[in-house]
């Protein structure tokens, strides 16, 4: 990320938000809108002496409300680029973080600014968000404060987290004894989502060995449907786990119950002997799954790109088109296709940038030409074949006649057989020119039968 920030032919617009997008592959006009900071980019070090003097406390979002920022803060320890933001809406003007930065970088009045940018290919790499566990209330999250996510908990556990890297209950910061973490919460159901959200389980192992390593005497129960570790080294290292005094138990629990001594009664179906069990914790940890983040959301309606039933951006083909999007010179990678992990991210991260290099590396675009044409006298503007193209390629314009963009024409002749006009013919496969090859084929049997009948003839 470093290096990154560093690079001469690379400029990062951090804090900034996309507005508008046109354009074509090779020629994208995108504007962007950069957020006021009220610091000076070119003037801040990151210090974080300001961070320091602001008398407001609000929730920090990265910690996940468990530990405190001011009005005044660096996003995360590890900001590339590390600078300092102002929350305009918790400030209250005490002017105490521009009487103590060194370096002069605080500007209230600071402006945002428009920036309009010609680019030749785009990757969209938009990340995830949590499954929204809060709006479900599942296992009364939000209600039970020692029922936390796992998100919550890698917090915890972080040396530079919230509590030191230290694991306290919510209720009263005592060390728990007991711990549950139930799997697939948002995932692989009909009230949630129906996809593995992959990534849950070998979280969940690895927090679970972390605890381990130092509560050795804390007891760590594992509930799940089943433990999916794929990838290289992941099935072995899920069997250490098990061989480390960590319970493994084939079951989702059903409810949670608040029991008069602090600690939660955990009910649950065990699949492998048919019994239902409950247990008491003092914190229950919720594996909770990936949906598609925020920026996704908003980049479908901003770009116009295609996404499945689950939000999630689509590929044109999820195995020999993996990063290719309907829009030639558009890429997708990372979460942003789908639920992913870090190698598998890095990896189609990495297969997007190759894709878009090697687009850029050419003068000219080269196009198939098996591509769409529309008669404009038989066109009547009925919009069907708009509707029925998945690659947004056909529009019908101003004065009801449709319009073919030949970047985006895939030709793959759906519209074709939708237009009730016979408008629409695909080039090199035009409904002529089946019907002059049908008819030589015709003739050409028909002066064989005649051969054949006049040798006959002549035989006889």
């Amino acid at each position: 990320m470093v290096n990154a920030s560093k690079h001469p032919n690379i400029d990062l617009l951090t804090y900034s938000d996309i507005l508008e997008f046109s354009g074509i592959t090779g020629d994208y006009r995108v504007k962007v809108r950069k957020n006021p900071r009220f610091v000076d980019e070119s003037k801040c070090t990151g210090c974080g002496l300001c961070t320091t003097k602001c008398p407001i406390s609000l929730p920090n979002e990265f910690d996940r409300g468990l530990g405190e920022r001011g009005a005044i803060f660096i996003p995360f320890p590890q900001a590339v680029p590390k600078y300092a933001v102002i929350d305009k809406s918790a400030c209250i003007n005490c002017k105490n973080c521009e009487r103590s930065c060194p370096a002069g970088a605080i500007l209230f009045d600071q402006q945002s600014i428009i920036l309009d940018l010609n680019v030749g290919a785009i990757i969209i790499a938009t990340s995830w968000d949590e499954y929204p566990i809060l709006e479900s209330g599942e296992y009364k999250y939000g209600d039970y404060p020692d029922v936390i996510t796992q998100i919550e908990l890698e917090r915890m556990l972080s040396p530079i987290g919230p509590t030191g890297g230290h694991i306290f209950k919510i209720s009263d910061g005592k060390i728990p004894h007991k711990v549950a973490m139930i799997q697939c919460v948002g995932s692989r159901t009909l009230r949630g989502n129906s996809y593995c959200s992959g990534v849950c389980c070998n979280v969940a192992l690895k927090n679970a060995q972390l605890l381990k390593q130092e509560y050795p005497e804390m007891e760590i129960v594992i509930f799940y449907i089943d433990i999916r570790t794929t990838d290289k080294n992941n099935e072995e290292y899920y069997r250490s786990i098990r061989a480390q005094d960590i319970t493994f138990i084939k079951g989702k629990p059903g409810d949670i119950k608040l029991n008069d001594n602090g600690t939660m009664r955990l009910f649950y179906d065990n699949s492998l002997s048919g019994d239902v069990s409950s247990f008491d914790f003092d914190l229950v940890v919720l594996s909770t799954g990936i949906v598609p983040s925020r920026g996704t959301r908003e980049i479908v309606e901003t770009i116009g790109l295609g996404k499945g039933p689950n939000g999630f951006l689509t590929e044109i083909h999820g195995c020999l088109k993996p990063q290719e999007t309907k829009t030639m010179g558009i890429y997708i990678c990372g979460c942003a296709a789908g639920p992913k992990n870090i190698p598998y991210s890095v990896s189609t991260a990495l297969a997007a940038a190759s894709k878009a290099a090697t687009l850029l590396s050419n003068d000219t675009i080269r196009q198939e030409l098996i591509i769409v044409e529309v008669d404009r006298e038989l066109c009547m503007g009925c919009h069907r074949c708009e509707k029925l193209c998945e690659y947004e390629a056909i529009r019908v314009n101003d004065n009801g006649i449709a319009e073919v963009d030949d970047l985006k024409c895939k030709g793959c002749g759906v519209c074709v057989t939708s237009c009730p006009a016979k408008a629409i013919d695909l080039k090199y496969y035009r409904e002529k020119q089946f019907e002059e090859t049908i008819k030589g084929i015709g003739a050409i049997d028909i002066k064989l039968s005649m051969q054949k009948e006049v040798q006959k003839i002549s035989e006889k």
